[in-house]
């Protein structure tokens, strides 16, 4: 099986907002058993 990477970027205005839909993402690809790497913050 090929290897397959998915990449999102959000944005936001409200940083909490943005906390809660990355963990939300985070949680459910966790729970399909993917391999999750991040979120990393970036500096505005």
């Amino acid at each position: 099986m090929a290897n397959k990477k998915i990449r999102i970027r959000l944005k936001a205005y409200e940083h909490r907002t943005l906390d809660i839909a990355a963990a939300k993402i985070v949680e459910t690809a966790t729970r399909t058993g993917a391999e999750v790497a991040g979120p990393i913050p970036l500096p505005t």
